[in-house]
């Protein structure tokens, strides 16, 4: 007999969950509508206006925070367990809130950012793991999809609240995420693969009811759930009796499938990051203000914020269709293309044309960006990287591929506003566009196509 709802549990963990990641979305949002204030005459800061560089360092702060994240959340999810790792995430939040209630100078602000990147950088772990061991195979995909559009849910929203609520008002509201999570969390069980690995049957046999939707005590239970206890402890039997030949050493880094996935995993990595788009979805205002646009700097911040919702939901419906390599293509040489655009109207303002009948251009060119990149470059190099790295290694492999992207993201988010000031937009842009285009052809010329094979099938092409 099976149960009548027996996904609303596993919908409601992914649904408390994504409390994280959106409120993850309100930090890399908040920069964008708050740093043309910060940097103003009316600056809140009882220090005054905070300077290009103290901005650079708030800005890219969340990324030193969110390496430090990814290396402890790793370590503690097998330790501690998901559920204590994910509600670890929710601390740093509260914590990086409070820091904007009471700051009066840039150093706040800074540790504000580090204490936010600490929570995406364990959400970014936590989550999808958490998710994974939960859900049904017909679910688990859709469900999994959900922490990247929560993210950009996460920013949107900020640059709503940021366009139309004060500065001082922001933090009280969005410390409501956090503090709902840990209230909603609380009753919802660890993983069953995590308990029994605890050795705890009866807690994981009680998990494993309470997400496929059975009252604990309930005899009757369908084949499908008994058969799944069942797989669930030889699993865990199995892992125990490999556990030796499973060490992981050197010789596993070297095989050719392993040096051609960690290296393409390295470059996605990069490309992911220094398309720029992510660096300038945190100074979205700061771009349109500097560009000249016809719609208010926030504004055309909300318009993106929407457009970047669309473009990563519109990815998880094409990316079993069209296939990964074809989507980043695409995506590639969008943003290659809009940027050059964008760079190209930038210049011709700055050398002091009359460009007034096309300040709708930036916003076109930076939404079409947006939207392609979300749809590609933004979202699937994750996809990828858990495709076609080893399975012995992939946790691993993982983790240094992850603490490669904030370094990536540290760089492109510091030097952001300095590049702005040496090359000007126009130049920034330019450069951006040229990483984007060296990025699609690396994906075309050395990214498999891993849509529809088996993990057996993608070692044969990476070997």
């Amino acid at each position: 007999m099976k149960s009548v709802s027996s996904a609303q549990n596993q919908y409601l963990a992914t649904f408390c969950l994504n409390l994280l990641s959106v409120n993850y979305g309100f930090v890399c949002g908040w920069t964008s509508p708050f740093f043309p204030i910060l940097q103003s005459q009316d600056t809140p800061l009882a220090s005054g206006p905070i300077t290009t560089e103290e901005g650079s360092w708030i800005g890219s702060a969340m990324c030193v925070g969110g390496l430090l994240g990814t290396l402890v959340s790793g370590w503690m999810a097998d330790r501690c367990g998901r559920k204590i790792t994910a509600c670890l995430a929710s601390i740093p939040q509260i914590i990086c809130w409070t820091m904007v209630i009471v700051a009066d100078n840039a150093y706040y602000l800074m540790a504000m950012r580090f204490f936010g990147g600490f929570s995406g950088g364990v959400c970014f772990i936590v989550i999808p793991m958490f998710i994974a061991e939960i859900s049904e195979d017909s679910i688990r995909g859709m469900l999994a999809s959900t922490l990247v559009l929560s993210c950009n849910l996460g920013i949107l929203i900020m640059y709503i609240l940021g366009n139309y609520l004060p500065y001082a008002t922001i933090p009280w509201v969005v410390m409501l995420f956090p503090i709902a999570f840990l209230a909603s969390f609380a009753f919802i069980p660890d993983t069953p693969f995590y308990l029994m690995r605890k050795n705890d049957y009866v807690q994981s046999e009680k998990a494993l009811r309470f997400f496929r939707g059975y009252q604990t005590g309930t005899q009757q239970v369908s084949n499908e759930f008994k058969l799944e206890l069942v797989k669930l402890k030889d699993t865990f039997n199995d892992e125990k009796q490999t556990i030796k030949q499973d060490v992981v050493t050197w010789d596993d880094f070297v095989t050719p499938h392993a040096r051609k996935a960690l290296l393409i995993g390295i470059c996605l990595m990069a490309f992911n990051q220094f398309c720029g788009c992510f660096a300038m979805l945190n100074y979205t205002a700061t771009v349109f203000a500097e560009s000249g646009s016809s719609l208010s700097a926030n504004m055309s911040a909300i318009v993106i914020g929407t457009i970047q919702m669309f473009g990563s939901y519109f990815s998880t419906i094409l990316v079993e269709r069209a296939g990964r390599k074809l989507l980043m293509t695409i995506s590639g040489a969008g943003i290659a293309t809009g940027l050059a655009i964008f760079a190209a109207f930038s210049y011709v303002k700055s050398i002091g044309q009359d460009v007034t009948s096309y300040n709708w251009l930036p916003l076109a060119c930076f939404s079409i960006v947006i939207f392609v990149a979300s749809m590609g470059v933004l979202t699937l190099p994750f996809v990828i990287l858990a495709e076609i790295i080893p399975q012995k290694i992939k946790g691993l492999s993982v983790t240094v591929c992850m603490t490669i992207l904030w370094i990536f993201a540290f760089l492109a988010i510091k030097y952001f506003s300095t590049l702005f000031e040496v090359l000007g937009m126009h130049g920034t842009l330019l450069l951006f566009s040229s990483c984007s285009l060296a990025g699609t052809l690396f994906v075309a010329l050395y990214v498999p196509e891993t849509k529809g094979k088996s993990f057996e099938a993608i070692a044969k092409v990476m070997s």
